[in-house]
C-alpha cells in the first residue's frame, strides 16, 4: 500500500510538472469559438451591451496592465493572464480573437481555423490554438421540433433543424486538418457546456426586461428550442444533441492526437464529402478537455442580461477550469452520468468522488 501511495504521488507530481512546463512554453494564443469566447454580455449589468465584451473572455482577455498577475478591473483572470503570471512575460494573442458570436461548428469552424493558422503561423515559439464550438449547432435550431424541410441537408428536420451528427463530424475534421498544420502548436479542443442546465434557472432575475429568465426567454428567442418552455422533452432533446456532439469531439480529437508527426489524418467519406489527408506538423500536439461538460454551473455564473451567456464570474470559472482542470469532490460536485438524459441534462445528480478532468494543459 505504501509503495502504491508513493507511486501515485510521484505520478501526480510528474503530471503537475509536465502541465507547468506546457503552460510556461506558450507564447501566442488564439481561439476558434462562438459568443462565449467573445465575452458576449459578460458585463452582467444594466444597461446590457447585447454585444461582444471581449475584455471579459476566458482565453485572450488582457486587462491587468503592467501587473502580469492581475485579473484587471473586470475580474476575469483569463488563461492569457494566468500564463503571463506564471511565466513572468507577455503572451501574444490575436485582437480581436478569431471567434465570432453566433458561430456554429458546421458553418464557421473551417474558416475560423484558417484565421487562427494565419495568425499563429506568423508567431514564434510555442502556440495554443483552442477550439470551443458546438453550442449554436444546438441553439440556433427552430422552435418546432419536426419540420418539413430545413435550410440545408446538413440540418436535421426531425430535431429542430439542428446540425446533423455526420455534418458536425465532417466539419470538425476539416477544421482540425487545418490546425494540425500549424507547427509547434498545442491544439486544444474543449467540450461544450451542458446548456440544458439553463432550465435550472428559470426563476433567476433578468436585468434587461425585468422579471425572471423564463419571462425573458418567452419574449426573446434565446436558444428557444430549449428555453421556450424548458419542458422535460426539450431538456432531454437538447441534452441528447449536445451529448452526441461532445462524444464526436472527444472521439475525433483523440483520433487526431494519435496521428504521428508527419503522418496524415484519416481520409474518410462522411456527410456527403471526403475529408482528411492533412499532415501533422512538427511540434503539434492535440488535447481534449471534458471540464466544461461535467461542470455544474450556478446562477451567478450566468449573465442576468440574457440568462444564457457566462457572466464575468462564469468566464473566470472557464479560465480556471481550462487552465488547471476540474476536480470533482464533496465541495465541488460535478455532473454525474446516470443513464437518464433528463437527470443528466439538469445535472441534478452529482459526482462527489475525487475525479479529475484535465484542462488544456
Amino acid at each position: 500500500m505504501f509503495k502504491y501511495l508513493v507511486g501515485a504521488a510521484l505520478m501526480s507530481l510528474l503530471i503537475f510538472v509536465a502541465e507547468a512546463e506546457a503552460q510556461l512554453s506558450i507564447q501566442a494564443i488564439d481561439v476558434s469559438g462562438d459568443s462565449i469566447s467573445k465575452g458576449f454580455n459578460a458585463g452582467n449589468s444594466f444597461p446590457c451591451s447585447n454585444g461582444d465584451q471581449e475584455t471579459y473572455n476566458w482565453l485572450t482577455s488582457n486587462t491587468g496592465g503592467s501587473n502580469l498577475c492581475s485579473a484587471g478591473s473586470e475580474g476575469v483572470f483569463s488563461i492569457r493572464e494566468r500564463l503571463q503570471c506564471l511565466s513572468g512575460t507577455g503572451i501574444l494573442a490575436r485582437t480581436p480573437n478569431s471567434a465570432a458570436s453566433g458561430a456554429t461548428l458546421l458553418n464557421n469552424f473551417a474558416s475560423q481555423a484558417a484565421n487562427v493558422r494565419t495568425y499563429l503561423d506568423a508567431q514564434s515559439g510555442r502556440k495554443l490554438a483552442a477550439v470551443f464550438l458546438g453550442h449554436n449547432d444546438n441553439c440556433s435550431g427552430t422552435l418546432t421540433k419536426i419540420n418539413a424541410s430545413c435550410s440545408s441537408a446538413d440540418l436535421d428536420p426531425n430535431n429542430h433543424c439542428r446540425t446533423r451528427d455526420d455534418a458536425f463530424e465532417r466539419e470538425l475534421r476539416k477544421g482540425l486538418d487545418i490546425l494540425i498544420t500549424i507547427s509547434n502548436t498545442r491544439v486544444g479542443v474543449v467540450a461544450p457546456v451542458r446548456v440544458s442546465q439553463l432550465c435550472n434557472f428559470t426563476t433567476k432575475s433578468n436585468c434587461q426586461l425585468g422579471g425572471n429568465c423564463q419571462f425573458l426567454w418567452g419574449t426573446v428567442n434565446i436558444c428557444g428550442s430549449l428555453t421556450r418552455g424548458c419542458s422535460n422533452t426539450q431538456i432531454t432533446d437538447a441534452y441528447n444533441t449536445m451529448k452526441s456532439y461532445r462524444q464526436i469531439l472527444k472521439r475525433v480529437t483523440e483520433e487526431y492526437a494519435a496521428i504521428p508527426i508527419g503522418g496524415a489524418s484519416p481520409v474518410i467519406s462522411i456527410g456527403g464529402q471526403t475529408v482528411g489527408g492533412a499532415l501533422r506538423s512538427f511540434g503539434v500536439d492535440v488535447v481534449y478537455t471534458d471540464a466544461p461538460w461535467f461542470y455544474k454551473f450556478s446562477s451567478n455564473q450566468l449573465s442576468c442580461c440574457d440568462c444564457f451567456h457566462p457572466s464575468g464570474a462564469g468566464q473566470n470559472t472557464l479560465a480556471r477550469l481550462l487552465t488547471t482542470g476540474l476536480t470533482c469532490s464533496r465541495l465541488n460536485p460535478c455532473c454525474r452520468d446516470t443513464g437518464d438524459p433528463l437527470t443528466e441534462g439538469r445535472c441534478s445528480q452529482t459526482e462527489r468522488k475525487m475525479v479529475h478532468y484535465r484542462g488544456l494543459f
